[in-house]
């Protein structure tokens, strides 16, 4: 049978006050058989002082136990606040003695680790986890002891979904004598905060090594810029950034951005818009925006590029297509009123143009349809009229080549009408940069005209010589005559 602290007081108490009282029934027995002198009053004296003082006694020590006994239960009840406090909280707590035997640890530092709160205590980090882990982390808790102050450090733990960094505060626990008795450590697992570190100093090195122009703004003022802004305007970024944007802005385009910003309100985003801005040199800068406005914050998200000289080399594209179209108008306007023909084919030998003398000899309106190969269209001779004229020495590939020729005269039947035609032909080389043959032209001049007036003054000729009685040479002209006839029948 067990007694409580507090029975064997209550028994304890009871013996030495059935003692006493004894003592004091056996000294009231004497002294009755005897005078009452003064060792009796001394006597009667003693023993009530010991009856009051293990009354008092008693009395003491029931209130101290009361005491410690309600001491204990407050200390139970603090500790299973705290165990409730760090139980509830979603960092791993764990104490450990300055032997590095945990003395308490917290229901995540359970999970993280992946042992029972109850088998931990009194063991060691090398008890559990590997050497060179186990290592490292008496190795900052001895440094936590020896500065005497808390500190902080990164902790790389193995977890189901790979590993995890932790800050571990560790933090020294003194005694009453403010001696080191016991090492604190309470983790913050960092993972997401570090990789969101990670991903925020990538978009910062992003946005400064942009080529582009960022900015963030609010209504009217920049809030960051990275470099290429300050580059492009020659503005320092204290200058950009203590003063309205506004003031950059050439004065005439500073209504139609205030415009635009305005819009964005009821827009999802701005694009290519296009705005004047004046550099520290005095000179102007052509920028196109695309921008979009966080409508919670009322913030400006924008990129920009500097356009000015992709708009002067368009400005400058556009004056020569301009004047490359009159020219060619002025060209064309030539081509079709001179009286020869004239066909450019380009290097694939495809005919990108003809004139209207060039269409009518072919008997072809549209350009493309016309062969670069004028045997595609012809049967062609020389003068006589019998003998073929060979297609390399025509002008047009002659020209592809690089040769120029002059004047070449050939005799082309349309073999459909049997129409015959004496015609001049003249071919040149276009050559771009790298002096590469790149086109060729040939003009064509149809000389059966001039021929056949050639024929009739000869005819004219005889005639009057005969009239005038001249008969010399006269066969020899007639057999010519006969021989040209012969060669048009054929």
């Amino acid at each position: 049978m067990k007694f409580s602290f507090k029975n064997k007081i209550t028994i304890g108490y009871l013996i030495n006050l059935t003692v006493v009282l004894t003592i004091a029934f056996i000294f009231w027995k004497i002294s009755m058989n005897t005078d009452f002198n003064l060792w009796n009053w001394l006597a009667l004296t003693l023993i009530l002082l010991s009856l009051g003082m293990l009354t008092v006694v008693y009395f003491i020590l029931i209130a101290q136990l009361k005491a410690k006994n309600e001491s204990e239960i407050k200390l139970l009840e603090t500790k299973n606040l705290l165990q409730s406090i760090i139980n509830n909280t979603t960092n791993p707590i764990s104490v450990k003695k300055i032997n590095g035997e945990y003395l308490l640890i917290n229901k995540q530092y359970v999970s993280l680790f992946k042992i029972k709160a109850e088998d931990i205590k009194g063991k060691t980090d090398h008890d559990f986890l590997p050497k060179e882990i186990a290592d490292k982390y008496r190795s900052s808790d001895l440094e936590t002891m020896k500065a005497g102050k808390e500190i902080q450090v990164e902790e790389v733990i193995e977890q189901m979904d790979g590993p995890h960094t932790y800050l571990a505060v560790k933090f020294p626990l003194l005694d009453a004598f403010n001696r080191v008795y016991a090492v604190g450590t309470i983790a913050t697992d960092i993972s997401e905060m570090k990789s969101k570190n990670q991903l925020l100093v990538a978009a910062d090195t992003f946005f400064k090594m942009s080529k582009d122009i960022l900015i963030i703004a609010s209504q009217n003022k920049f809030v960051k810029i990275n470099p290429v802004l300050s580059k492009v305007l020659g503005f320092s970024e204290s200058e950009l950034l203590n003063n309205t944007f506004y003031t950059y802005i050439l004065p005439e385009d500073i209504t139609i951005t205030k415009e635009h910003i305005k819009n964005l309100k009821n827009q999802t985003s701005l694009e290519n818009f296009r705005n004047r801005w004046m550099c520290k040199d005095g000179t102007v800068k052509w920028l196109s925006w695309t921008a979009t406005l966080d409508l919670k914050t009322e913030t400006l998200y924008a990129i920009a590029r500097d356009i000015t000289e992709q708009l002067k080399l368009e400005n400058e594209e556009k004056e020569a297509l301009n004047s490359l179209y009159e020219n060619e108008q002025k060209l064309n306007m030539i081509l079709e009123n001179i009286s020869d023909g004239v066909i450019v084919a380009n290097a694939s030998k495809k005919v990108v143009l003809a004139n209207y003398m060039a269409n009518e000899l072919f008997e072809i309106e549209d350009d493309s349809k016309i062969s670069a190969n004028f045997s595609d269209h012809f049967k062609l001779f020389y003068p006589d009229g019998k003998t073929t004229f060979p297609l390399q020495n025509l002008p047009m590939e002659r020209a592809l080549v690089g040769e120029s020729t002059d004047d070449i005269d050939v005799l082309l039947l349309n073999p459909a009408t049997k129409e015959r035609k004496r015609v001049l032909l003249s071919g040149r080389s276009l050559v771009n940069t790298q002096n590469q043959v790149v086109a060729a032209v040939v003009t064509i001049k149809d000389i059966s005209k001039y021929k056949m007036i050639e024929k009739e003054l000869k005819k004219t000729e005889l005639k009057y010589r005969r009239l005038i009685g001249f008969n010399k040479n006269i066969e020899e002209h007639e057999k010519d005559n006969e021989q040209n006839n012969n060669e048009e029948k054929e």
